[in-house]
């Protein structure tokens, strides 16, 4: 016990380096090359501001002005002025309301301290300092997720220690919402995992940060499903025993009626609880409708009004927002679609190449690992480890959802999203290739292990480079 928690804290340290070490190097890299003009969103800025800038908003944006590329653009920009234009209901809202929040609780901080400091510099810093404080929660409870599921502290370290160092790190410290996805969606495996009864809210939230922690509720269903089917086991087995003595009519009834009614409150607390996990989901959708498609423009400032005008983006109220006329008003899919491409198999075209191309390492780690689980347990492969069969193999898992919600997410993101996804390749998504990693590794290291080190690492820089520089790594 001592060492498992020795572990713990060298995960979180190791967590933090790994942060800093990033900040450093897209600090640097940024430095070295001129960023590459992209032609994608921008977040418009009031020249007035730009001009007014203190030293201290200078050195913010120069240390971390790197982290603001491609979609931290967008998250930025719904800190500050909110959704304005159509193409930014793509991005969920908990992220870039809990930076604007406590945005707003830094600006009245460090006002009686004296700090001149302008609200683009404190969001920036915000969403840099969330990002790490997640990501290290995110690293720690890896390890105690890893350590529940696999049984074994050494495993579930170098697992995390993978995590920490994984090629999509830089995508963990910008201003993007995998951190706190990722944190959100450990925590719910955990709790699960533990069988907590507010689960419901990690999966909940989960499912305002990102449209796939959605997939997250499955851990819920799961969950109600296991203690139901040993309920009904454990009913069946007392039926058993007492039918096999002389019994009365009228005690059989009792019984099948006391069975029907906690069967029917199970079904009634599963499906309250679905309701309330999903409610801040609908609830964001019911607000994008109202602010769009029933409110009148709202008065932003001349920068955003003039920017979305030049480049013919649809603002609240506008009469050409076409999904504000369908059955089910949502802008999501519609949003995915039209701005990004998104869809069944759109993403195929030969211009994709490069992305499958850098897909194909973490696609094998996954795969590898996967087919190794499924292979092994082939007696829970039709019960979905519903009636697990206690097999000592070297994949031996105490949780097998874990593995079928991976199974799941490969079996998805091929036809629905972008193989650039896949480089965004660490979070829980891919929970299951540090295991698989570190599964391989033995007392020493294998040809393998380098060549896997050398993998994480060297996306690391890379991506490192290519983000701070806006070159495209997303």
């Amino acid at each position: 016990m001592m060492k498992r928690y020795q572990l713990r804290e060298k995960i979180l340290w190791f967590a933090l380096i790994s942060r800093v070490f990033v900040l450093i190097a897209q600090f640097i890299l940024n430095l070295l090359c001129p960023d590459h003009d992209a032609g994608v969103f921008i977040s418009p800025k009031d020249q007035f501001e730009i001009q007014e800038r203190s030293i201290w908003d200078t050195l913010i944006h120069l240390f971390l002005g790197g982290l603001t590329r491609w979609d931290a653009q967008y998250f930025l920009h719904i800190a500050k002025y909110g959704y304005t234009y159509e193409n930014t209901l793509a991005f969920f809202p908990l992220f870039p309301w809990t930076i604007r929040c406590l945005t707003k609780i830094f600006l009245v901080l460090l006002l009686p301290l004296g700090f001149s400091v302008q609200e683009d510099s404190v969001l920036l810093l915000t969403a840099t300092l969330l990002n790490l404080v997640c990501f290290v929660g995110s690293a720690c409870t890896l390890y105690d997720l890893s350590y529940k599921v696999l049984g074994d502290p050494v495993t579930a370290y170098k697992a995390s220690v993978l995590f920490c160092i994984n090629p999509a790190s830089i995508f963990f410290t910008a201003a993007y919402t995998e951190s706190m996805f990722t944190y959100l969606t450990f925590r719910s495996m955990l709790a699960y995992a533990e069988g907590t009864s507010w689960q419901w809210l990690s999966v909940s939230l989960s499912a305002i940060v990102r449209s796939n922690g959605l997939t997250n509720i499955g851990f819920l269903v799961y969950g109600w499903l296991q203690k139901t089917v040993d309920f009904i086991q454990a009913s069946e087995l007392t039926f058993l025993i007492t039918s096999s003595r002389p019994i009365s009519y009228q005690r059989r009834i009792q019984f099948v009626l006391f069975f029907g009614y906690h069967l029917v409150i199970r079904f009634m607390k599963i499906i309250g609880i679905l309701i309330l996990t999903s409610s801040p989901f609908l609830l964001i959708q019911v607000y994008n409708y109202l602010i769009f498609c029933v409110e009148e423009m709202p008065n932003f400032p001349k920068q955003v009004l003039d920017y979305g005008f030049d480049n013919g983006f649809l603002l609240p109220g506008s009469r050409d927002l076409l999904w504000c006329r369908y059955s089910i008003p949502m802008a999501y899919s519609h949003v995915q679609s039209r701005y990004w491409n998104v869809g069944f198999v759109k993403y195929y075209e030969f211009k994709q190449i490069p992305n499958f191309i850098l897909a194909v390492p973490v696609l094998y780690i996954m795969l590898a690992g996967s087919f190794r689980y499924l292979y092994e347990h082939k007696s829970e492969l039709y019960t979905l480890g519903l009636k697990q069969a206690f097999i000592k193999s070297r994949y031996s898992m105490k949780i097998p959802l874990v593995y079928w919600y991976c199974a799941y997410i490969m079996s998805y993101q091929p036809e629905k999203l972008h193989k650039n996804m896949y480089t965004i390749c660490e979070y829980p998504d891919n929970l299951i290739s540090k295991w698989r990693v570190f599964f391989m590794t033995q007392e020493k290291y294998t040809t393998n292990d380098k060549l896997v080190l050398i993998y994480f690492i060297g996306y690391l820089l890379i991506g490192c480079f290519m983000y701070s520089n806006f070159l495209p790594w997303t």
